[in-house]
């Protein structure tokens, strides 16, 4: 009788275990499951980011090469106008400025009214024939006329050889020669265009070559009529995306929806789409290219979610490697279970000190995986900002290093055929500008680095608010007055206050300069006012001027980094001026001015922080 009992007690036990372990593996199961589709989805969603985030930065630098090259062709239009085509400084710009645009650029040429090529770059190592163009391309002479403005063609074939890009400019004359005497005309004559022109297959390498190399994607170019400019497979490059011969490398499954991508992004500006196939997904990114305020092509990146897919299948992995580990232990518990009761009741004070163990051991591991979690996300967060602050960097230090390369390479030219060469005050004061801009943009990348690295060291001493505030005043205003170019009506009010305070004096100069510097920058006419105040135990600086304010996208997120809407700077100065005070026990503040016209800052110092 009681060994009935003991079986029928051991019966149910066992048949407790099993389906405790059969519910522990549909519940393992079904949260792995769970959370494979989260990663997952967290890793597509990264994906889509980065290729949105890649797409605009690769059209802004394609917008900024564009306009580099159409303010070229103007600057050479403009040079023809007032100079004779044969004067040797004209073949000098059309190098020069071959010079600043060859990673895209073929050459710089220009057509006479007839078609006719009467000057080009003199680089003999181009050998593009434009001979029998003038057929198939009359819109290249037509439209600049017109429109009296840059234009842009879609693809030409030069004498079905290669295809091309053109970028023309019209020449119009404005001096008219009588006899030996040149009068100045009312009427402008059309001469004829300057052009440049632009290879696909250097275009596409060059669009390629600005992907982050840590970034696994295909770059693609479409004009606004639908005609392929670039595209990883080289034998489309001239075709309409409807053509059948494109048409043909669509996967019948994802056709209509890939074409419905194209021709939403010829009418809807920037997008992002899904495309699975074969259990593969990847994001298309399209960005609008607009020059002179007119859509020109459609911007393509396109992101294999190769991350997610190796992400998903380590997850499956795991999955199915935790559902046997469930299973070998739901056995191996049902068979101790069995041995335990069959056994002596001894072994119950082990199993539950073992027990204790692999909780303990189990809680350890948890602790440890939520470490390395909160780690790589920490390095996933910094390496992310790197990459930003490296992008913003380089673009940056590309803006004044052209117009020093370019000056030098003109000087250079002026003195290839003599010991000396006639330099301007314009050129030089251009070649120091952007120094200095240079000079600026490292003191800033050291600043940051400082201020991240928390090292930013302050040299203190007492001295005189006011010695800063007139040094400043004084400078600023004759940038001011000397600045012909952005036509400023400006002036700086300033009433000396006279305050001793203890501080690093040049680090207090870089703030009040940044500020000065910025209500210049978005100031055209009007007034800068600088009002100092002091009590017991601060002193107070404000700066306000009456110029655009600050743009609301911003205003909340005005002292991080990278934040502007310039389209010059990087976004350091007031990041930088932030951490500046506040090492000092300082408060800095900026908004717009109540009366809606304008921007105030404010920054206070103690006046004892020694």
């Amino acid at each position: 009788m009681l060994g009935a009992t003991f079986s029928r007690n051991n019966v149910i036990i066992l048949l407790i275990i099993a389906i405790i372990g059969i519910g522990l593996s549909i519940l393992s199961y079904q949260y792995s499951s769970f959370t494979a589709n989260e990663i997952a989805n967290i890793s597509s969603q990264d994906v889509r980011s980065n290729a949105k985030i890649e797409v605009y930065q690769l059209s802004r630098i394609l917008v900024r090469s564009m306009e580099s090259i159409s303010n070229n062709l103007q600057s050479l239009s403009n040079s023809i106008s007032l100079l004779d085509i044969k004067n040797d400084n004209i073949q000098r710009l059309f190098d020069s400025a071959q010079t600043s645009t060859k990673d895209l650029t073929n050459g710089y040429y220009m057509f006479d009214m007839n078609g006719e090529i009467i000057s080009k770059t003199s680089n003999k190592s181009i050998a593009a024939d434009y001979t029998g163009i003038r057929a198939n391309s009359t819109e290249l002479l037509l439209s600049p006329k017109t429109s009296n403005n840059t234009y842009y063609t879609s693809i030409i074939d030069v004498n079905n050889q290669f295809p091309l890009l053109f970028i023309s400019y019209p020449v119009l004359k404005t001096n008219v020669t009588q006899g030996n005497i040149t009068i100045q005309s009312n009427m402008s004559k059309f001469e004829g265009i300057v052009f440049t022109t632009i290879n696909l297959a250097k275009l596409g390498d060059f669009l390629q070559k600005e992907l982050s190399p840590e970034f696994a994607s295909n770059v693609g170019l479409i004009d606004k009529n639908g005609v392929i400019l670039y595209s990883k497979n080289r034998n489309v490059v001239g075709k309409n995306y409807l053509n059948p011969e494109f048409q043909d490398l669509i996967p019948p499954e994802i056709k209509n929806e890939y074409n419905n991508i194209l021709a939403t992004s010829l009418t809807e500006g920037s997008g992002l789409r899904d495309i699975s196939f074969n259990d593969n997904k990847t994001t298309i990114a399209y960005q609008p290219i607009t020059l002179d305020g007119e859509f020109l092509w459609s911007l393509y990146i396109s992101t294999p979610h190769s991350l997610a897919s190796n992400v998903g299948y380590l997850i499956n992995q795991q999955k199915n490697f935790s559902t046997i580990v469930i299973i070998v232990v739901g056995s191996m518990a049902f068979g101790i279970a069995f041995l335990i009761l069959s056994w002596n009741k001894r072994l119950e004070g082990a199993v539950e000190s073992r027990t204790v163990q692999l909780k303990k051991t189990n809680e350890s591991l948890t602790e440890s995986n939520s470490l390395l979690a909160s780690a790589n996300k920490q390095l996933e967060i910094h390496d992310n900002m790197q990459k930003e602050f490296i992008n913003v960097a380089a673009h940056e230090l590309r803006t004044p290093i052209m117009p020093i390369l370019g000056e030098a390479e003109l000087i250079e030219n002026d003195i290839s055929d003599n010991d000396y060469a006639r330099v301007s005050k314009e050129q030089i004061s251009s070649i120091i500008r952007n120094a200095k801009r240079l000079d600026r943009l490292a003191a800033d990348i050291l600043d940051v680095t400082n201020i991240e690295g928390k090292s930013l060291k302050l040299n203190k001493a007492s001295f005189d608010i006011d010695e800063i505030l007139s040094e400043l005043v004084t400078e600023y205003s004759r940038q001011i007055e000397s600045d012909f170019a952005k036509n400023k009506k400006v002036k700086i009010s300033y009433e000396p206050i006279h305050v001793k305070i203890f501080a690093d004096k040049y680090r207090i100069t870089q703030v009040i300069s940044n500020i000065i510097n910025n209500a210049i920058k978005f100031t055209d006419q009007g007034v800068i006012t600088i009002i100092g105040n002091v009590n017991s135990t601060e002193l107070s600086v404000q700066i306000s001027d009456t110029g655009k304010g600050i743009d609301r996208e911003i205003i909340s997120r005005l002292f991080d980094k990278f934040v502007s809407r310039s389209e010059q700077g990087t976004g350091l100065g007031l990041f930088i001026s932030k951490n500046i005070i506040e090492s000092h026990g300082g408060t800095i503040t900026g908004f717009n001015q109540e009366n809606g016209i304008g921007a105030k800052f404010i920054f206070t110092l103690p006046l004892n922080s020694k």
